[in-house]
């Protein structure tokens, strides 16, 4: 009856003490998960951990720690063996008063949930006897000597040669002890004393351990909120009165910001690496070298290193694995904000004013740091366990393989995402990203599952990554449902030689970009494929034509498919007839102008070739997406606009909202008359406020265009410059706006905005 509630109430404290905890804490090692806690205690335990009790398996096979701490003790033989819980006892008086001096209420916390298990908290173990009563058992056989078990009875035969050697020890603070000392990996019969040297040890390496943890997840922390804070901070300098106007701040775009980081080439492709590149601008590569160092510099950090220690040798060893565990830590930081930056969803985009073509550079970079950490991860460790550990069992271990796979899903991700891939193989880089992003996740996943389940927080990283990812494409699928299934009619745009064929989307009225997908028009049916909305109409009312409501663009300059919309005036001469609306009635239509190049255009012409004069295939529609363009332009006095070919229907929408008391100016170079034809409407219907000038045939004298339109203006004038069009054109503006200004040809301060989508 007496044990019945001894062991009531044992229960009863265990359940107060597990009431709301879950394992040792949430989140990530450092911000609210503990591997140690109190250290003093869990030394002594692994001292004793590798011991074999009376209770401990002969020959046992089953493992009861970690992968990489093997226990072949049971937890329940840990809970009631009577020499356990004394040495225990005796080891956290003696050891933790003077090391953190954790208090009784966590002492007893500890003794209920982690006993048996030794590392993450489980109160499903109760340990048979409390923490007091052990003490004061073990204080007892340390004033009144102990007897060995007798070891060639029945009962103990199977651990003969447990004996210790009896000895008087000074150990507990100079004081003599009858107690036996232990000796890890040793026999534990009987109440024994743990020495000081090895207790810290074990306390060095367990305090190094966590500390360098907690320091991976704090890097990690602060990089990937650098990385995505960092666009908001630097948006936030648009809202400081009179800062775009400041000709020094304009002074300084021209040097730091708006060129390239050498050469003059930004949009257009350079072959500074095998399948060629993109350079970036200074500005962003300034964001880029921050990301960059920091990668560095916390992959590099101080480490906190104590000698002697149980858990490595030297500090070549520690050095060794430290540094890989975290860069693959740091790997998973620049996975969360790279996934954030590919979004097409992404809050960002609406909160800064930043491009979604500056989003997709950053995202590579990041992509590229993610495989580089990856890879250093993967390399270190390997390096580790072939010199200091057993590679053949890490080998066959199935977090090893998955570890693999997302190491190899990696570094393939970046082979098949080469520029010289995107741009002749769109298609086949669109499929093997899918498939191998996937791959990475899945990799990462089970990498930390089969090594740490969810016991220290790396799964969160997953989870962040996959649900960023998962949301955006939920929100585009939600997207396509709600402009349901429509119907293309794809017909030849007149006197273009089939260079440019044209889609009209009845019943969509869309705004900024939005991405198209033909479900029957190719295998790959699941692929969408931008185009920007130049314009679009909804109108309500009895008996009148559908006018054109200028709507924003982009424009996708990488895979060279451009794609653009226009609405075509119900009064052109064209295929589109006049529509009337009756009272009540809603009409509205997207219309598209298409250069035909690789891909997705090259099969809509060749199966427009294939029907005749038209084509009607179903089409689901994406979007649409967020174009920063005219929240820029509404600050500015006048608007210069400068286009090439299609480029053309990236800028209508802007000047259509860019009007009185305002102006502006829009310079367009075309090759032919054919889409000079088919906009003339659009073109018409600007505010009156805008100059037109055509060059049809030869291309635009861009330095004497930035040179009139710069030094012509009044220095209190806000100059919106903007561009669309092919890559060569668009670094020749770049160019010469920065080079005028930067040699005081320039009398207005301006902003630039290069109009573009690129992959």
């Amino acid at each position: 009856m007496m044990m019945l509630e001894k062991f009531t109430v044992r229960a009863l404290v265990a359940t107060i003490f597990s009431y709301g905890v879950v394992a040792d804490g949430n989140g990530l090692i450092g911000w609210g998960i503990t591997m140690y806690d109190p250290p003093c205690a869990f030394a002594c335990r692994g001292v004793i951990s590798k011991c074999t009790l009376l209770c401990t398996p002969k020959n046992g096979i089953a493992n009861h720690g970690t992968s990489h701490h093997p226990v072949s003790t049971p937890p329940e033989c840990f809970t009631t063996d009577v020499a356990f819980l004394r040495t225990m006892a005796l080891c956290i008086d003696t050891y933790c008063p003077t090391n953190g001096a954790p208090s009784l209420s966590k002492i007893e916390d500890y003794w209920y949930g982690h006993l048996g298990t030794g590392t993450v908290g489980n109160y499903k173990w109760i340990p048979s006897v409390s923490y007091i009563e052990a003490l004061l058992a073990a204080k007892e056989d340390e004033r009144n000597g102990i007897e060995f078990p007798n070891t060639t009875s029945p009962s103990v035969d199977e651990h003969a040669g447990h004996n210790m050697l009896r000895a008087r020890v000074l150990r507990r603070y100079e004081d003599s002890s009858t107690l036996p000392i232990i000796k890890s990996k040793q026999p534990l019969n009987v109440t024994s004393m743990i020495s000081a040297s090895d207790w810290k040890s074990q306390y060095n390496g367990m305090i190094t351990f966590e500390t360098n943890e907690g320091w991976h997840s704090t890097y990690t922390i602060i990089l990937t909120l650098v990385a995505l804070l960092l666009p908001v901070v630097l948006s936030l300098l648009r809202f400081v009165p009179g800062l775009t106007r400041n000709k020094g701040w304009t002074y300084f775009n021209s040097v730091l910001n708006y060129p390239a980081v050498w050469g003059s080439n930004h949009r257009e492709p350079v072959a500074m690496i095998a399948g060629g590149g993109l350079i970036p601008t200074r500005g962003q590569a300034m964001y880029i070298t921050l990301i960059s160092i920091l990668n560095i510099v916390f992959l590099a950090a101080p480490y906190i290193y104590l000698y002697p220690q149980s858990i490595f040798g030297s500090r070549d060893e520690q050095n060794m694995s430290v540094m890989g565990c975290r860069a693959g830590v740091l790997a998973v930081g620049n996975m969360v904000a790279m996934f954030v930056f590919s979004s097409r969803n992404s809050v960002l985009l609406y909160i800064t004013d930043w491009s979604h073509s500056t989003f997709l550079l950053l995202h590579r970079w990041l992509g590229y740091w993610t495989i580089i950490q990856t890879v250093l991860h993967s390399v270190l460790l390997l390096a580790y366990y072939v010199k200091y550990g057993d590679y053949a069992a890490e080998l066959a271990s199935l977090y090893w393989i998955w570890g693999i796979v997302a190491t190899v899903a990696a570094v393939a991700i970046w082979v098949f995402s080469l520029l010289i891939v995107r741009q002749k193989a769109y298609e086949f880089f669109y499929i093997t990203h899918i498939i191998l992003i996937v791959l990475f996740l899945v990799g990462y996943y089970y990498h930390i599952w089969y090594l740490y389940t969810y016991n220290w927080g790396y799964e969160i990283w997953a989870f962040i990554a996959i649900g960023i990812w998962g949301k955006d494409r939920i929100l585009r699928a939600g997207q396509m449902i709600y402009h349901g299934w429509r119907t293309a009619r794809i017909t030849n745009v007149e006197g273009s030689n089939g260079e440019y064929i044209r889609i009209d989307i009845d019943g969509v009225h869309s705004e900024g970009v939005v991405y198209l997908c033909f479900p029957t028009l190719a295998f790959n049916f699941w692929q969408t494929h931008p185009f920007s909305i130049t314009s679009s109409f909804a109108r309500h009312g009895s008996t009148q034509e559908a006018t054109a409501l200028p709507k924003s663009t982009s424009k996708d300059s990488e895979k060279q498919a451009e794609a653009e919309i226009t609405v075509i005036s119900p009064n052109q001469s064209d295929t589109a007839s006049k529509s009337s609306i009756s009272l009540h009635e809603v009409v509205s239509r997207i219309s598209i102008i298409v250069r035909t190049r690789s891909g997705i255009t090259s099969r809509l012409a060749a199966r427009l070739a294939t029907a005749g004069a038209e084509l009607r295939l179903p089409v689901l529609i994406e979007g649409p997406f967020h174009s920063s363009v005219s929240s820029q332009l509404s600050q500015c006095n006048t608007v210069v606009c400068i286009a090439g070919g299609v480029g053309i229907t990236g800028v209508l929408p802007h000047l259509h909202h860019f009007g009185a008391p305002r102006n502006g100016r829009l310079y367009w170079g075309i090759r032919d008359t054919s889409l000079k034809n088919i906009l003339a409407t659009e073109i018409a219907d600007l505010p009156p406020s805008i100059q037109v000038e055509t060059s049809v045939g030869k291309r635009l004298d861009v330095e004497s265009i930035i040179r009139e339109e710069l030094a012509s203006r009044a220095s209190d004038t806000l100059v919106g410059v903007v561009v669309c069009g092919p890559a060569g054109l668009a670094d020749e503006v770049r160019r010469q706006a920065t080079d005028l200004t930067r040699r005081g040809a320039t009398t207005a301060p301006y902003i630039l905005i290069d109009e573009a989508f690129s992959w």
